[in-house]
């Protein structure tokens, strides 16, 4: 008989999950500075850079971690048993859920956001331009507006898509042992784990801390999934229409 999976007995240390929750965000920003001066200095714009490391690194070291702890737990690559934060809910409760928390994030992180440009001006102003401006690099707008619009896709659904699953459908429920704190840590270690938006960081903690208290409290993971790829979604089609009309907005 095949044995029944208990996430209980599958917890993740508080040491291992610190490496966990940060080894994918020095690989991101280790290839995307290596990356992003060449891709500036061939006239694309800062932007798909960010775009290239959710592709070609966020995404294969997710899915390649998960993958490989559903073969030890499985004995096959699956993702069973892996995701634990599955619990069905009714077509209501994920509307619910889904709007409290969008709308929980934005007014978080909406008034946070000057904030954000201030420390950019005022303690990261060492940081190269192209980590702050989507369009450094290039003054055609129209490239930047399609960059931006492939980004919808990249940005908007890939790379929250394996965010969701690996922080708060993985790692989240390995941190049972903490209790009420859990989704609050989680929150902030995926905040810091945004190495390259270091000036953003409060407003990156608190959505997260709002995204891993809901998906934690409905035992969800989908609810993030639909949350995060929204705001995503919805700040991709934003930059879009700026640049669409010639304006660009600086994240």
């Amino acid at each position: 008989m095949e044995k029944v999976f208990d996430v209980n007995e599958d917890q993740i240390t508080l040491k291992r999950q610190l490496w966990y929750h940060f080894y994918p965000g020095i690989a991101i920003t280790w290839v995307y500075i290596l990356i992003s001066k060449y891709l500036v200095d061939l006239g694309y714009p800062g932007l798909t850079a960010l775009l290239f490391v959710e592709v070609f690194v966020l995404a294969p070291i997710g899915m390649a971690h998960l993958t490989h702890k559903g073969y030890r737990l499985n004995g096959k690559f699956s993702l069973k048993n892996v995701i634990a934060f599955t619990q069905k809910l009714s077509t209501g409760q994920y509307i619910k859920w889904t709007l409290i928390g969008i709308l929980g994030c934005t007014l978080i992180y909406v008034p946070l956001y000057p904030l954000g440009l201030f420390l950019k001006d005022r303690v990261f102003h060492w940081l190269p331009q192209w980590y702050f401006d989507p369009g450094f690099g290039t003054s055609d707008m129209d490239l930047i507006a399609k960059v931006f619009l492939i980004g919808i896709f990249i940005d908007g659904i890939v790379g929250p898509v394996v965010e969701e699953l690996f922080f708060r459908g993985y790692l989240l429920p390995r941190m049972a042992y903490l209790k009420k704190w859990a989704p609050i840590l989680n929150g902030v270690l995926f905040g810091l784990y945004h190495f390259w938006q270091p000036h953003n960081y409060l407003g990156i903690i608190g959505v997260g801390i709002i995204i891993s208290y809901v998906v934690w409290k409905k035992k969800n993971v989908y609810l993030g999934i639909a949350i995060h790829c929204t705001l995503n979604i919805l700040g991709a089609i934003g930059g879009y229409l700026a640049a669409s009309v010639g304006e660009l907005i600086v994240r």
